[in-house]
């Protein structure tokens, strides 16, 4: 079975790839013309609230990622592809994500502040440019949202699971602790994105959700190492003593995902092209961190040590050959090993 997994991953994969690279074009252009714009008149008001690293977020990472990777891939769990209205609402969650740790770490907001803002934000106006352009985005995903409700709860559940994770930086939490807030942040987030699509959410599906959004918030984890032990924050990798075990929870994660993932609904062909976009735009991305962060580990007698690497042998550098190499590698295998 494991072996023809593979060869039938060999043949798909060509195929998958020039359609990411179709879709990140699409959405690149989606950007161009719908984002930037906005960009631009905020860096106007010159507050210094938007900086570059807030501009890369908006455009390059999570603008970008949250409709390319995980819009696309629920488009192709239900078997019919992303509209506009969906486009624009899927894009400005990521838009969103990108301002919002910022907005409410400088605003302070209370729990039930942030709620008042979750639920009424045309009271709000905004201090500055960069929560200005939040606003904007925000209430432009509410607009397009299917169900601006259900977007609106979903949202203070991620906001109420990114005030747990702020435990992880006093650095008092347990293995099991920051296990839990890992998994919760991810896996509210994930379903938040999923608000800005039509078709209904089944029990099972959320439940495949909840667990696939766990591994993601790792999959994030693991590649914002470095930044993470600079702010001295507590995640499952900057406190791994074993990346190998780190690994082995990685992967029985994945295979719990993929495996409640084929008892959706879905049609099985539906559910595999969902789980392609997934492992070849994030999971597979990660083993080959892993591999990389487990090479420093055998520098320490096979102890993972993460404050005493240098920033290189920290941060994996994804737009090399090889290591883009090794990820699709890595995909092309890695379903044949977990199921």
């Amino acid at each position: 079975m494991a072996f023809s997994s593979l060869i039938k991953n060999s043949l798909r994969t060509p195929a998958l790839l020039v359609r990411m690279i179709r879709n990140i074009n699409r959405q690149k252009k989606f950007i161009r013309e719908q984002i930037d714009p906005l960009i631009a008149d905020a860096r106007k008001l010159n507050d210094g609230s938007l900086d570059e690293a807030d501009i890369k977020k908006l455009t390059g990472y999570y603008g970008l990622a949250v409709p390319e990777v995980l819009g696309e891939a629920f488009c192709a769990l239900r078997g019919k592809g992303m509209n506009d209205t969906e486009r624009l609402a899927s894009t400005c969650q990521g838009a969103m994500t990108g301002l919002g740790d910022d907005f409410f770490d400088k605003q302070r907001l209370s729990d039930e502040a942030v709620r008042d803002f979750i639920e009424r934000p045309e009271q709000f106006n905004g201090n500055s440019a960069s929560e200005k352009l939040f606003l904007h985005f925000y209430k432009t995903a509410l607009s397009k949202a299917p169900v601006a409700l259900s977007m609106q709860m979903q949202l203070y559940k991620v906001f109420y699971a990114q005030l747990l994770s702020k435990e992880q930086g006093k650095g008092v939490l347990d293995y099991e602790s920051i296990k839990d807030i890992t998994l919760r942040k991810g896996a509210e987030s994930l379903l938040f994105y999923r608000t800005a699509f039509g078709h209904p959410l089944e029990i099972k599906e959320e439940k495949m959700l909840y667990c696939l959004g766990g591994l993601m918030q790792l999959s994030n984890d693991i590649f914002d190492i470095y930044p993470d032990l600079q702010n001295g924050i507590a995640t499952l990798v900057t406190t791994a003593e074993d990346i190998r075990r780190l690994r082995t929870f990685y992967l029985s994660l994945m295979k719990i995902g993929y495996r409640a993932a084929y008892q959706t609904k879905y049609a099985r062909g539906n559910v595999k092209k969902f789980l392609d976009i997934l492992s070849i735009g994030i999971f597979s991305r990660c083993l080959v961190c892993l591999d990389q962060l487990e090479q420093a580990q055998k520098r320490s007698q096979g102890i993972f040590k993460a404050a005493q690497y240098q920033r290189k042998e920290l941060v994996c550098d994804m737009d090399t050959a090889r290591n883009k190499w090794r990820s699709v590698k890595f995909h092309i295998g890695i379903e044949g090993k977990i199921l």
